[in-house]
C-alpha cells in the first residue's frame, strides 16, 4: 500500500528528470562546442548528434524556467522537507537550472546560442 509520502515523492522525481536532462542536454552542447572544429560543423544542417544540443540552446529556456516556477514553491513547502531525498534530488535539480541559465545569459552562452542556432 503507498503512503501519502510516497505519491508526492512520485510526483517530484518527474520534474526532477526533466530539469536533469535539460541540464544535461545542455552540457552535451558545451562540450560539443568546445570539441568539434567550427569549420567542420555544417551550417545548414546540423548533424544528428548536435540536435539536442540544437534544441536545448534554442528553447531550453522555457521549459527550464517552467521547470523552476513549479519546482521552487515544492522547495519552500513544509510537506517536502519530511522527505530528503526528493528534496535534496530536486534542489540539486533546481540548482543545476538556475546555474544553466546564468551561463545561458552569459557572453559565452551568447556565443553558444549564435554557434548552435544562426
Amino acid at each position: 500500500m503507498r503512503t501519502e509520502t510516497d505519491l508526492r515523492a512520485r510526483r517530484v522525481w518527474p520534474l526532477t528528470a526533466i530539469q536533469l536532462l535539460l541540464v544535461a542536454a545542455y552540457a552535451h552542447a558545451v562540450i560539443a562546442y568546445l570539441t568539434t572544429d567550427a569549420e567542420f560543423f555544417p551550417e545548414q544542417s546540423p548533424p544528428g548528434w548536435s540536435w539536442p544540443a540544437v534544441v536545448v540552446v534554442g528553447i531550453g529556456f522555457v521549459p527550464a524556467l517552467l521547470c523552476l516556477t513549479v519546482a521552487l514553491p515544492r522547495l519552500a513547502s513544509t510537506r517536502l522537507r519530511d522527505e530528503r531525498s526528493s528534496r535534496l534530488g530536486l534542489a540539486v535539480a533546481s540548482a543545476l537550472t538556475v546555474l544553466m541559465l546564468v551561463v545561458m545569459a552569459t557572453p559565452p552562452g551568447w556565443e553558444l546560442f549564435d554557434w548552435y542556432v544562426s
